[in-house]
């Protein structure tokens, strides 16, 4: 009898996670599907069985971390309301755990492979539209209101504010030792609320109320 697709799913997800903790400890480069099969205590031949590769078991290990990153960012974005709505997803997305960090030297380790590979190019372009859209959304009510015809740029501003804390996450995930949760916290908070404050005086782009497009994300 068939194996329930649950199940399937589900052991797919144990390996993808050990993967995950193996890249982030020893590199992309490293990571084999002997190797992995041993510390799971299986054979080869049963990894292959979920994953007919080590570039399949990849691919599925970094959707996997990226999802689960988006999807906690969006229900923490759920759970506050004004700043504190920015706020709440910003910490939810800094290493202050060892899950988080394991999961930004994770995306580390992808971003370099991605250099050679157009798809993993493409693919990494299609995760920042996702992240500047959320973002968009968390300044968009905080974005001060229009003067003298001219208004902040959303777009751009939840740019800036997706990759400073990009940025910021790689940078402390990658500290060893790591830097302490409420020091990570509180330099999140001064960044976020300098450029912030350059928006409210004028200091970041603006853009004409007509006839002039938002900026896309690339």
């Amino acid at each position: 009898m068939s194996r329930p697709r649950g199940d399937h799913d589900e052991r797919r997800e144990v390996i993808s996670r050990a993967a995950a903790a193996v890249i982030a400890e020893r590199g992309l480069e490293r990571l084999t599907l002997r190797d992995l099969a041993a510390e799971l205590g299986v054979t080869t031949g049963a990894l292959t069985h979920y994953f007919p590769s080590k570039d399949a078991l990849v691919a599925h290990t970094k959707e996997l971390v990226f999802d689960a990153r988006y999807a906690r960012a969006r229900l923490a974005a759920e759970q506050a309301e004004g700043r504190e709505r920015l706020h709440a997803v910003v910490e939810e997305l800094l290493p202050l755990d060892d899950e988080r960090r394991t999961s930004w030297r994770v995306l580390v380790a992808f971003r370099g492979s991605a250099v050679g590979s157009a798809e993993l190019r493409r693919a990494h372009a299609v995760r920042m539209r996702r992240w500047f859209a959320l973002f968009e959304s968390l300044v968009t009510p905080l974005a001060p209101a229009d003067r003298g015809g001219a208004r902040t740029d959303v777009a751009e501003l939840g740019m800036a504010v997706a990759l400073l804390v990009e940025g910021m996450a790689i940078h402390f995930a990658m500290l060893e030792p790591p830097l302490p949760s409420s020091r990570q916290v509180a330099f999140a908070r001064t960044q976020i609320a300098r450029l912030l404050s350059a928006a409210d005086a004028g200091g970041g782009r603006t853009t004409r109320t007509a006839g002039r497009r938002r900026v896309s994300a690339p």
